[in-house]
């Protein structure tokens, strides 16, 4: 396994691993409770860049929306995720699952993408080592005689 592959290999997969919740709303449980709120849920991880780029792309969105959940939307903070237009019924019903096959489906898509750049950088280098020996080799049949 060269470096390029290590690397991917070892970076585990995203996922939430509980609502933050100290940041839920104080209103809950009460009569004045909103019907929608932002929920925080905590990342095992740092997102990197591209996770957090798929994650809040519009496509995303766009899927939760057909998928039953119209306005929900989601973003990263740091590492908490933030599930904007939802609440706790919402996601025990059926929106968290949905939210960890999405997950999921990003660490597949994006360990695709690292595996498919490693084995185009190999077969790059290859190339390049052979270039070298075919120049290597022309340039020995020159004489200087």
């Amino acid at each position: 396994m060269n470096p390029t592959t290590a690397g991917a290999a070892q970076e585990t997969a995203l996922h939430l691993r509980g609502i933050l919740d100290t940041a839920l709303p104080l209103e809950l449980g009460t009569e004045g409770a909103p019907e929608t709120y932002t929920v925080a849920a905590v990342f095992s991880r740092r997102v990197s860049r591209e996770e957090q780029a798929l994650i809040e792309e519009p496509a995303t969105a766009r899927l939760l929306a057909e998928r039953g959940y119209p306005g929900v939307e989601l973003s990263v903070a740091d590492r908490r995720l933030l599930i904007t237009n939802t609440n706790l019924a919402m996601l025990q019903g059926g929106l968290a699952r949905e939210i960890a096959e999405l997950l999921r489906g990003i660490h597949e898509r994006l360990a695709t993408e690292r595996t498919r750049k490693a084995h185009e950088l190999d077969a790059w280098r290859a190339a390049e080592v052979e270039r070298a020996a075919a120049i290597k080799a022309e340039a020995d049949r020159v004489r200087f005689e």
